[in-house]
């Protein structure tokens, strides 16, 4: 099922609903990484509506069908795009949870929500978010797209990730899908860097439990950086780590058995009993 949702005077956001055909236990949201876009994750929604959990798919704006210029946006355009989805989402349907699946990009964008008190999801999942890069810019070129971003924020940059640093898989794949694409533009890097360091400098209050994952052979996300901050706040965090696992972590089998089980686990049954009270 087709969705759009026109958040802005002059953006429109595509995306695609996934639903099991019987009862529906959940609905996950996903929130794709930097050059993505929602079909990248088409598999993956099969298997969770296999497991009676629907799947929503959105290109975030600048990406896949949805309108921008590729690459580019500011975090709040960002998550105000995906604040009108949730609540979209949220009155369609009432009587299930709703997990945001963020990965890389998008699991930065998650962890957001589940500080933000103006939005309440049940939820949260980051696949190797980004946090802070494992190989992080000079502090010149920092400083350098901190001042472009205030007079060209539009201007865009390769974003240097080659296939092979995400998984074997996605190497594979990669040169046959043309709406994927390797743009950023210097406002949304900096953005997300700077969004990555003050989400990590303290100890926060999650609003709902949140799994966070990283495979240990990711050469593009700092794993160590992520068990650092799970560590910080392990009241609220459930670190799971993946060895020799790379960047792409959804579409290894293990990580969606996992995953499925932490939302029955940790979200539906919570649900369930808190809708029995």
């Amino acid at each position: 099922m087709n969705y759009s949702w026109k958040t802005s005077k002059s953006v429109e956001l595509r995306g695609k609903l996934h639903i099991p055909d019987e009862r529906m236990l959940a609905l996950v949201i996903m929130v794709h990484g930097i050059g993505e876009h929602g079909g990248c994750y088409d598999d993956l929604a099969e298997q969770f509506v296999g497991q009676s959990v629907g799947f929503l798919t959105f290109d975030m704006r600048g990406h896949g069908r949805s309108s921008g210029i590729r690459g580019h946006a500011s975090i709040n355009d960002v998550k105000n795009d995906l604040r009108i989805i949730i609540e979209d989402m949220q009155k369609k349907f009432t009587d299930v949870p709703v997990v945001l699946l963020g990965h890389s990009m998008g699991g930065q964008i998650a962890l957001g929500f589940a500080i933000d008190d103006n939005v309440a999801v049940q939820g949260v999942i980051a696949s190797s978010p980004w946090l802070k890069l494992a190989h992080p810019p000079s502090p010149m070129l920092i400083k350098l797209a901190k001042w472009t971003s205030r007079i060209a924020p539009w201007i865009t940059v390769s974003t240097g990730i080659k296939p092979e640093q995400l998984s074997q898989e996605n190497a594979k794949n990669s040169k046959k899908d043309p709406l994927l694409h390797k743009r950023i533009s210097v406002k949304l890097f900096h953005d997300l860097y700077e969004n990555g360091e003050t989400i990590i400098m303290k100890k926060r209050k999650f609003n709902t439990p949140v799994l966070l994952m990283h495979g240990t052979a990711d050469d593009l996300i700092s794993t160590k950086a992520g068990k650092k901050f799970a560590k910080k706040n392990r009241k609220y965090i459930f670190l799971k780590t993946w060895r020799n696992l790379h960047h792409d972590l959804l579409n290894n089998d293990m990580v969606f058995r996992y995953t499925t089980f932490w939302i029955l686990k940790y979200v539906v049954e919570k649900w369930n009993y808190s809708e029995q009270l």
